[in-house]
Formats: C-alpha cells, sequence, structure tokens
C-alpha cells in the first residue's frame, strides 16, 4: 500500500491495525497535512448491514470534538475499498508508560483526569468504545493524551446483547460475539451480557490499576483464565503492591473495577470529579496539626500521607508520661518511625473496628452474601475469619472485651438486640432485646448501648435515642442512664462517665457529651450550631477525649484535654488534620501503641424502578434520577409524576430539592441553616410538607411546591414526616413528643394540614403497650394507615396496619420497614434490611420478594400514583479498615 494513493490522499507508511482493520500515515495532497487512514477489512466492507453500521457509529465519533479524543476527519471509498481519515497521533503509546513500581503520582493523576474526560465526553455524545487499553491511548507531543480506535464502539441508543460466543479478536460491532481485549473486558461484557457506557468505567478502572502498580488487576495463562479472573476474583489493593499508593486512589480504582455496574461510578464526569479532588488534596500545602509540624511534613511528602499520618498523630496524644503503662517513646521519633498497614481492601464496607488490648487483632463489621458479618483477622494477616457465618442475620458493631476473651456485638437475629460471644465465635448468647453501638466497662462487667442506630451520619438521626447500661451476665435488668438523645458511646477508662454523641437538642446542635454513670446531667464537650461533632474516644489514660467533626470543612479528628472525673473539658479542642475525606470508628489498644480505623467514602443517589402494579414486580432494572457524589435521601414522586421531591445528606445539608424523572431541572428550594428532612407531596401536588428542626425541635412544616409560603403544622409537641390522607384533609404524623425530656412513641396524631396547628382540636391516636406505631403510608380508600412498630432505626422492625374505623392495630409481618400501599389498595411495598425490597398482601400476610441488592444499601421506597415506578435511595459505601503501628 505504500506509495499508493486513495483519492487525494497518498500512503506514506504503515503506523499499524487496529478495531477496525489496517492504519496508515497519508498524506492529504489537498490540504498537505498528514493524516491517518483505517482502512476496512473486505469482510467489513462486503457485508452492507455492517458496512452501514460502521458509518453510522463512525459518524457519531466524528462530532465529538474533544482534545483527548482522536479527531475523525471523513468516511470515505475509493475502488470499493471503504477507509477513515483521521488526525495522525505522533507519540507512544500508554502501554510504553506501564512499568514495575508504576508512574510517579502527579503524571498518573494527569493522565487518568484527560482519560476520563476524554471517555466522558464520548458518552454524553451516546457512544460506548468497549475496548479502552493501554495501546489505545496515545501520549502525543507535549505530552496530551489521546484516546482512538473506537473500533468496537456502539451506540447506546443501540444496545444490543453481545451474544454468548467468545471472540478475543478485534472486529465491528456485530452481534453474537464478544469483542474485546481480554484483560480490560468489564464482567457484563466478558460474559456476553447488556453492557452499556459502564463497561468502559471497568475499563478504565483496570488501566488505571496497572499505571499505578505496574501490573495488572486481573490475570492468568490463557485467555479464559483472564476472564475467570475477572468474573470471581477481587484484585489485590494497591497499597499491597506499591506502598506509596494512597487510600482514596485504591478507594477510587477499586470501585471503578466493581463487579456489579451498579456499584461503580455511574458517569467518567464522577470519576473524573473524584480524580481532580484526589489531585487537589495532594498537592495542597500541609496541614499543620498540634505541634507536630515537622514530622507531618515529613510525611505528607508519601502518598501514603493522606489517612495513615492523621491517625498516626492522633496516636501522639496518648504517649509521654503516664504512670499507667510502660514508658512511651518520644512521639517525634514514634511518628517518624511509624508503619502504616491497609488491613482490609474489599470491594465493600468495612466498618467498625475494634482492636484487641493486645493489638495483635481486630475485629470488624464487613460485608458478607447479602448480610453483614462479624470477622476476626490477625494484625498483618491476610485471611480474616468469618466469626458468624452460621447466621443469615446482619450481624454488627463488634467490641472487644476489656480482657479480650469475649465480642460483644448487635444482630439482627432471633428479634434483634445486643449478644456475646467468644472471641473466635463460640458460645453466642444475649444479653439484651434491643440496643446497638455496644461499648464495655472497663472491668468487663456491663454493656453501655443506645436505644437506636448510628453508624455513620449522625446528621440524619430520625428520632431520640436513649443512652442505657446492661450486665452482660443478665442477672439484673437493664438500666436508663439518659433519656435524651444519645448514640455510639465510650467508656471512660476509670468507668466513671459515658462519653456519647447528641444529635437532637433544643439549639439544633450535633454535640459530644459525657455523662457520669451514676447519673445526672450531662456535661457539653463540645458543640455549636455549625459544626457536627460525633463519635467520642476516651485515651486510654483518660487525659483527652478524640472525636470526629467537620469544622474543618470536612469530617476529621480533633482531640480535648478532658478532666475525667467532671468530664469538664480543659482548654480548646485541638485539629489533628487529615487529608482523608471521612475517617471514623477509632479503636485503641490498651497500651496506645496500636489503633485501626475505618476510611470512608459514601455516595447516595436517587433511583427509579420501573413497577408492575398489576404483578406486584419490577419491570426493569433500576436507573440513576441522580448522579455524582452527593448523598440525597427520601425521594417522593409528585402526584402527576412530573417532579420528584427529595433532601441532601451532605453539604450544604438538610435542604429540599425537587427533580425531573429524567434528572433534569434540578432546583433548590430551601437554603437555610435548618435541617430539612423526608419531604413528601400533597395529594393536589401543591405542596410538601417535611420535617424540620428548625425551631430547636422537630416540627412538621408544609411549604408550597415553587419554595414559597412556608407554614408550621405542629408545635406543641415534637413532629416528624407528613402521611397525607388521599384527600388532603387529614395528616397523620409519628410522634416523636417529649415529656421531661423523654422520647416516646405510645401514640401518633392526625392533624388538619389546611389549619393552623394551634387553633385545631389535635386527635392523638394511642397505641398498643411496647408497639410504637409508626405510620407511613394511608391507603388509597382512606381506611387504614401502615406503618411499622417503632421508629426507624430502633430495634423492632415489622408491619403493622391501623383501621381508622375499627381502631384496631394488625401486625403483619416481623420484619421490614417503611411500607406504602400498592394502588389496589391490598398490597404494600416495602424495604428490608436495607438490601430487599418486598410486596405483601394484606389480607393473606404473605411477603414476597420482587428486588434485592448485594452490598449497597437501599432507602424508603415511594410509588407513583399509578404504581408504574418506585423511587428511593441507593447508598453505595466503601470503607476499608486501616492501621498505625508506633513501635
Amino acid at each position: 500500500m505504500v506509495g499508493t494513493s486513495l483519492l487525494h490522499y497518498r500512503i506514506v507508511r504503515p503506523v499499524g491495525s487496529g478495531g477496525m482493520g489496517e492504519v496508515y500515515a497519508a498524506e492529504d495532497t489537498k490540504l498537505h497535512r498528514l493524516v491517518a487512514l483505517k482502512i476496512l477489512p473486505a469482510t467489513t466492507a462486503g457485508d452492507p448491514d455492517r458496512l452501514a453500521r460502521f458509518r453510522r457509529e463512525a459518524q457519531a465519533v466524528a462530532a465529538l470534538n474533544h482534545p483527548n479524543v482522536v479527531t475523525i476527519y471523513s468516511v470515505e471509498e475509493s475502488g470499493g475499498m471503504h477507509f477513515l481519515t483521521m488526525e495522525l497521533v505522533e507519540g507512544r503509546t500508554l502501554e510504553s508508560l506501564v512499568h514495575p513500581g508504576g508512574v510517579p503520582i502527579d503524571e498518573f493523576l494527569r493522565l487518568a483526569i484527560a482519560l476520563a474526560d476524554a471517555v466522558g465526553a464520548a458518552h454524553s455524545q451516546g457512544v460506548v468504545h468497549r475496548d479502552l487499553k493501554p495501546s489505545n491511548v496515545m501520549i502525543g507531543p507535549g505530552g496530551r493524551l489521546k484516546v482512538l480506535d473506537f473500533g468496537l464502539a456502539k451506540l447506546k441508543p443501540e444496545v444490543e446483547r453481545s451474544g454468548t460466543q467468545t471472540t478475543f479478536t478485534a472486529g465491528l460491532t456485530a452481534p453474537s460475539q464478544v469483542f474485546g481485549t481480554p484483560s480490560y473486558m468489564s464482567p457484563e461484557q466478558a460474559e456476553g451480557r447488556l453492557v452499556d457506557h459502564r463497561t468502559d468505567i471497568f475499563s478504565i478502572g483496570v488501566l488505571l490499576y496497572e499505571l499505578a502498580s505496574g501490573s495488572r488487576p486481573f490475570q492468568g495463562d490463557t485467555p479464559m483464565a483472564v476472564i475467570s479472573s475477572i468474573l470471581k476474583e477481587a484484585p489485590a489493593p494497591l497499597p499491597q503492591l506499591r506502598s506509596e499508593v494512597p487510600s482514596d486512589l485504591d478507594r477510587i480504582v477499586r470501585r471503578c473495577l466493581a463487579k456489579d455496574p451498579a456499584r461503580r461510578y455511574q458517569t467518567a464526569l464522577d470519576l473524573k470529579n473524584e480524580l481532580e479532588d484526589l489531585q487537589t488534596q495532594l498537592t495542597a500545602p500541609a496541614p499543620v496539626a498540634l505541634d507536630t509540624d515537622a514530622a507531618l511534613a515529613r510525611m505528607r511528602r508519601r502518598w501514603i500521607a493522606g489517612t495513615a499520618a492523621a491517625v498516626a498523630i492522633v496516636a501522639l496524644g496518648y504517649y509521654g508520661a503516664t504512670a499507667r503503662r510502660a514508658a512511651a517513646p518520644n512521639p517525634d521519633s514514634a511518628v517518624a518511625s511509624a508503619t502504616f498497614t491497609q488491613l482490609t481492601g474489599q470491594p465493600a464496607a468495612e466498618l467498625f473496628p475494634s482492636l484487641s488490648p493486645d493489638g495483635k487483632w481486630v475485629v470488624y463489621a464487613g460485608e458478607g452474601a447479602g448480610n453483614r458479618d462479624i470477622y476476626l483477622q490477625s494484625v498483618g494477616g491476610q485471611t480474616p475469619i468469618n466469626l458468624t457465618q452460621d447466621s443469615d442475620a446482619d450481624d454488627e458493631q463488634p467490641a472487644f472485651s476489656p480482657n479480650g476473651e469475649q465480642i460483644a456485638f448487635r444482630s439482627s437475629r432471633d428479634g434483634g438486640g445486643l449478644f456475646v460471644m467468644g472471641r473466635t465465635g463460640e458460645g453466642v448468647r444475649r444479653v439484651t432485646r434491643d440496643g446497638f453501638n455496644p461499648a464495655w466497662s472497663p472491668d468487663g462487667i456491663e454493656i453501655a448501648y443506645t436505644s437506636m442506630r448510628m453508624e455513620l451520619r449522625p446528621q440524619n438521626s430520625e428520632g431520640r435515642s436513649e443512652l442505657w447500661v446492661a450486665p452482660v451476665d443478665g442477672h439484673a435488668s437493664p438500666r436508663k442512664i439518659y433519656d435524651g438523645d444519645a448514640t455510639l458511646p465510650n467508656w471512660s477508662p476509670g468507668g466513671g462517665r459515658i462519653a456519647f454523641s447528641q444529635a437532637l437538642d433544643v439549639n439544633r446542635n450535633i454535640s459530644v457529651m459525657t455523662i457520669a454513670v451514676a447519673g445526672g446531667d450531662p456535661v457539653l464537650v463540645h458543640g455549636n450550631l455549625k459544626d457536627i461533632a460525633w463519635n467520642p474516644v476516651w485515651s486510654p489514660d483518660g487525659r483527652f477525649l478524640y472525636f470526629v467533626t467537620n469544622r474543618g470543612g470536612s469530617m476529621n479528628l480533633w482531640r480535648v484535654a478532658i478532666d475525667e472525673a467532671s468530664g469538664q473539658p480543659r482548654g480548646d479542642p485541638q485539629p489533628i488534620t487529615t487529608p482523608s475525606p471521612f475517617a471514623a470508628h477509632v479503636s485503641i489498644s490498651a497500651d496506645g501503641r496500636r489503633m485501626a480505623y475505618s476510611s470512608v467514602a459514601e455516595t447516595q443517589n436517587i433511583q427509579r424502578l420501573a413497577f408492575d402494579p398489576t404483578r406486584g414486580e419490577p419491570a426493569g432494572d433500576p436507573v440513576n434520577v441522580t448522579t455524582g457524589s452527593r448523598r440525597w435521601s427520601s425521594p417522593d414522586p409528585s402526584p402527576d409524576g412530573e417532579w420528584v421531591a427529595f433532601y441532601s445528606q451532605v453539604q450544604p445539608e438538610g435542604d429540599l430539592y425537587v427533580i425531573r424523572p429524567d434528572g433534569t431541572g434540578l432546583r433548590q428550594l430551601t437554603s437555610d441553616a435548618a435541617l430539612d428532612r423526608v419531604p413528601r407531596w400533597s395529594p393536589d401536588g401543591g405542596w410538601l410538607a417535611f420535617f424540620s428542626d428548625r425551631t430547636g425541635q422537630l416540627q412538621t412544616w408544609r411549604i408550597r411546591r415553587d419554595g414559597s409560603d412556608l407554614q408550621q403544622l405542629t408545635g406543641k409537641d415534637e413532629g416528624s414526616y407528613a402521611v397525607w390522607s388521599p384527600d388532603g384533609s387529614r395528616m397523620a404524623i409519628p410522634f416523636t413528643g417529649n415529656r421531661s425530656g423523654a422520647a416516646f412513641l405510645d401514640r401518633f396524631l392526625i392533624i388538619d394540614p389546611n389549619r393552623r396547628w394551634d387553633v385545631q382540636q389535635l386527635v392523638y391516636v394511642n397505641t398498643p403497650p411496647a408497639l410504637e406505631f409508626s405510620p407511613n403510608s394511608w391507603s388509597p380508600d382512606g381506611e387504614r394507615l401502615v406503618g411499622q412498630p417503632g421508629t426507624i432505626g430502633s430495634a423492632h422492625p415489622g408491619v403493622v396496619t391501623y383501621s381508622l374505623s375499627s381502631r384496631k392495630f394488625t401486625p403483619m409481618a416481623d420484619f421490614g420497614e417503611w411500607p406504602v400501599w400498592l394502588p389496589d389498595g391490598r398490597r404494600v411495598l416495602f424495604v428490608s434490611r436495607g438490601r430487599e425490597f418486598y410486596v405483601l398482601d394484606t389480607r393473606t400476610k404473605t411477603p414476597r420478594r420482587v428486588f434485592s441488592v448485594v452490598r449497597d444499601t437501599l432507602g424508603p421506597p415511594r410509588l407513583t400514583r399509578d404504581g408504574r415506578a418506585a423511587y428511593f435511595s441507593r447508598r453505595v459505601t466503601e470503607a476499608d479498615i486501616w492501621l498505625v503501628d508506633l513501635r
């Protein structure tokens, strides 16, 4: 071909071969420039259908105008030979940069951001690449990245099955074949399943893993062995292959490599934004924390300084003069010689680490096969032991006893409660029938706990939580320590006080408090109107209280000197600055020489699930209404189906929004310091009811759909989310009233939402003893309410109906939360354990599972008026356990 001409293109030299045939450099004799010619194989040119498909896809790629995507100039034909003319990129492939040890971090991020930007541009035009690999990415003059060879590209509107025949040679986008390069295929592409733009996200993840570490995440001696690895195996955490890789980079890459497309980044733009945030974080000036400036500066020059260095600095507070243990190392030398180890790296969430007193073992909650289990892992080991695999229930929130012989934990088994077991999982027995977040007393005789769940987001608390203490041996009844609001308790080393987080008080503070075990008033350690402060942990010597707060802009660690006996703070809090976006669940060994913590990343988006109300089951797969790294919650579709209301759970927190079902038209309705939550549309679509702390107490409010005319609906007692009657004349409100500071739900409230709360006769509906019914949905005929027994997050899940005419409560199921009526007024849809949707027939009391996920968390479902779509939030949580060793 060299020396010949096609039209006015004179072929100069061969360049290589690509997904659509041979590639040559050629001179455009009209414009006097060098171009690349890609000549189609005869098999393609001779097939009219494939040729027509090629033309359509080439036109789509040609429409892209992006500096990091190779430009297609034209589609030509000469003498029966079909070819593309395109930009000639001189340079080297990305493959040439892959070497043992990986590329430098700054170069890695520059290339990764450009790659994500280029692929995102293609996706925005409906083009999916499907064969991203190092040889298809060029680095041109000046280091500019170019994505080329869209030989396997497909148009998103023409989604087809790849088929079942496995073919690993490049070719056009013919159906009935699996095209691509094995090492870079997504699981769905390798299996011949439906593919969409998220297959490219997986391939980008493989590229990034290879660039960062110098090796591929999935390997094998044959193509089928590679495919098997992609389908079944989890790649080794990047820090294990290259110690300098920061945990945030490992998290980003692992999310790209998720087997389930729904757990990956949903757009390349989201991936690009995360990479840019990491780039900003790593290039920002080193923060100063306490008086360890020099040590921190040294560590910041290493990638690993990110999360681990901050926790190491926290540990310095436990060293110095103390009579409780042997002499500790010098703080500066301890930081300089500290070692950091990522203990876990599964593509899910590992939370609530608890170190054994000797610091040699760590126990934590991890994701099992559809449920949470408790794992025991030796520090430095690679193989965790599942201690609760014999139970299908969710087992979580483990805590080592002071002597290291027992583990307390929360479980949903047998109705739920707190349990203890031996350190290797033997001898499981119940301690209480309710409770969360167990914390041992220093003598190992009692356990402190709270009545409501708290995991990672104290600002999302939806009810008051009491603080209790129970004897481990069960020979005495639990006793209440505090009936205000308390979560995440931690017992002081001397045993006299308990620290806790308080999420709801009259000043809207989310604060850190302590209280005497013997009783009395709580003491404020830290809290103000602007910041969130939570997750307190005592230092082993009792001189400091460590806690997590966002007062510095992100959830980071702070400490305050404290008098253990009185609980009074001594001085102002001091920051422990960490580049980690979210560190939580810190655990300390008895000698203070080792620390474990969770490094957390969460996103939560709104999804829409097509639903068949006749069959009572989904009619398709979920699709995203929102995307990105925000956290959106509690969606509710408008009666006309034109809008979806929801609220934000990240900065700015507690504001109401509406969006169209297709993800367009996002509009903010409230914007102030108040925490506004759980919007619910009125039946006529004119109002949104919600609950808010804008008066200092949780009250129910309403606002017009355009954000005007804010009105308070409750005031005498605390209110909650609204349950509208079908005609809009009544509203049921789960009652979180307050009697001398004590929370109770022994009744719920029915009001007229169209009248001021203080000029109407309020109707209270008393509930049976121990039921604490919370209504959630009003039946279409106006005759019944359906809800759950207790507050959301409490220890009593289930589905209960209430008849307004007979005033009778009828239990329907002993599991599940947030039930909503289907249009037939007979069946309800509800969520169970955050993992499954069920449809229950209230006549037969028969539940049927209709949808489930393995690792993500499903929020409360809400149905459109015709029942043809369900909206819900879907949270993706990734968290790894890290260890700091200062010896």
